[in-house]
């Protein structure tokens, strides 16, 4: 392979954290609809409501010239694949976010045709129809916000934004960013999503594909400032396999991986704080250590590629590991130090790196 300079990596990533661990989405090879991968979106019952999505945005998209006027005289060609837990609840939901091209007005329309359905546990078709029950919420030409959730027909949600943004013509804005997402806290519940269409094209959901940017995200809190950015090792033990006749091995095995993540916080909340000791609980403004809880939580690490496009890297399931020693002295900063290890979730790989193409 040749010497590439464009291959060389520089520059910092943001680690964020979510615990209690009770939403996520991450890549899945247990089941697809279409390639070899989808995603997975989980709500376990318990914590607050929140966007857990899969995300297409970027160029790819924005170079489409998608209007609110075209998109609203073709919603059918819009769609997700998903297989749901067979449980009754509220389940995926397509959120479209349009951008005013001459201001930073912003509205987001939702299509909740999957809230309070009974999931069904094989591969089906969602698709946007004119009379789907939706909801609408953004930012009008002057800054203020407006929101409406009182659950309207999804053609007329353009006609409802220009009332509430006094009168404005939002015809012309761009469709920016698509999310399929679970919001609600409880039913306990899975969706696995997969083939996106988008005014017509499919977009076949594996990461790396060179159509929209896609990202996932579920209701993560960024870690904040570090004091030397984020280092990410990787460790594996092996055991060479010996045999009497040869006088080098003849295989190697793994016997053990690691995967760590370690930083310096230089933000001191409380929140780093519960983050990095194992056996904290937060409550408010309080944090107590003593009763052996350690907390199971999932990471993300973002930055960017080579290429300079978005690279992510998550962790499902891992635990703050180690100790914690934070320096009180006069006219320096409190550091928080953290030392993250991953853990196997179930059916699904420990650590994920995925780059997008665009």
């Amino acid at each position: 392979m040749a010497n590439t300079i464009a291959n060389v990596l520089t520059g910092v990533a943001t680690l964020a954290v979510r615990q209690p661990n009770d939403a996520r989405a991450e890549w899945s090879t247990v089941e697809q609809y279409a390639g070899s991968r989808s995603v997975k979106l989980t709500k376990t019952g318990s914590g607050d409501a929140g966007s857990t999505h899969v995300e297409l945005s970027g160029s790819a998209l924005t170079d489409r010239a998608i209007t609110m006027a075209l998109w609203t005289a073709a919603l059918d060609t819009n769609s997700f694949w998903h297989k749901s837990s067979a449980v009754v609840g509220n389940f995926a939901q397509m959120e479209f976010r349009f951008e005013d091209p001459d201001s930073d007005a912003w509205a987001e329309i939702t299509d909740v045709d999957l809230q309070g359905i009974t999931g069904s546990n094989t591969w089906l078709d969602q698709e946007c129809a004119d009379a789907d029950l939706s909801g609408i919420g953004g930012v009008d030409e002057i800054g203020a916000s407006f929101f409406d959730w009182g659950l309207a027909a999804l053609n007329g949600q353009q006609a409802a934004i220009e009332v509430l943004t006094s009168g404005a013509d939002c015809s012309n804005w761009i469709l920016t960013r698509v999310r399929v997402e679970l919001w609600e806290t409880s039913p306990a519940r899975t969706s696995y999503i997969d083939s996106i269409e988008i005014m017509g094209t499919v977009y076949t959901i594996e990461p790396g594909g060179t159509g929209p940017a896609i990202s996932l995200s579920s209701p993560f809190v960024d870690l904040g400032y570090t004091e030397d950015g984020v280092t990410l090792t990787y460790n594996a033990d092996e055991s060479d396999i010996e045999v009497e006749e040869e006088t080098v091995a003849i295989d190697r095995v793994i016997t053990k991986e690691s995967i760590e993540i370690t930083c310096n916080m230089a933000e001191g909340s409380l929140a780093n704080m519960g983050f990095a000791m194992a056996g904290s609980v937060v409550s408010g403004s309080i944090l107590t250590v003593g009763s052996g809880v350690n907390k199971t939580m999932n990471l993300r690490l973002e930055g960017l590629n080579p290429a300079g496009y978005l690279r992510q890297m998550f962790f499902p399931k891992a635990t703050a590991t180690g100790s914690v020693g934070m320096p009180f002295k006069k006219g320096e900063k409190t550091v928080v130090p953290v030392t993250f290890q991953a853990l196997k979730p179930a059916g699904e790989p420990a650590f994920t790196v995925v780059d997008n193409a665009a």
